[in-house]
């Protein structure tokens, strides 16, 4: 696995954290597989969006994003925008998103 491979799943991982609630087993509640799988629940769909959110300010181009995320690009662009919406509208998700940017802030945006 190369730097920029850790570095995607990294991000992948800090935003499931924050997304994520600890079950009383000691698990989350959102994994890898649901964000990577075809899940429709409310706080899956609001992950993707967030993962894309972070991944597009750390400097991934969409066509990575779609390929990680098994999505097509359109989907992509359509969860970027889904992110910019519940920003202004979700205070749940901001403070996901505050918490998110935090974790991954010593992550370079990359310049190609």
């Amino acid at each position: 696995m190369n730097d920029k491979e850790k570095e995607l799943w990294r991000v992948i991982d800090n935003v499931i954290q924050c997304c994520g609630t600890t079950l009383p087993d000691g698990t989350f509640n959102i994994t890898r597989k649901d964000v990577l799988g075809k899940s429709r629940a409310e706080n899956v769909v609001m992950t993707r969006a967030m993962i894309v959110e972070q991944m597009l300010h750390a400097g991934f181009s969409v066509t990575t994003i779609a390929s990680i995320l098994n999505r097509t690009v359109h989907t992509v662009r359509h969860l970027r925008d889904l992110a910019y919406k519940w920003l202004n509208t979700s205070r749940v998700y901001r403070l996901a998103t505050a918490e998110a940017t935090l974790k991954n802030k010593n992550v370079e945006p990359m310049c190609i």
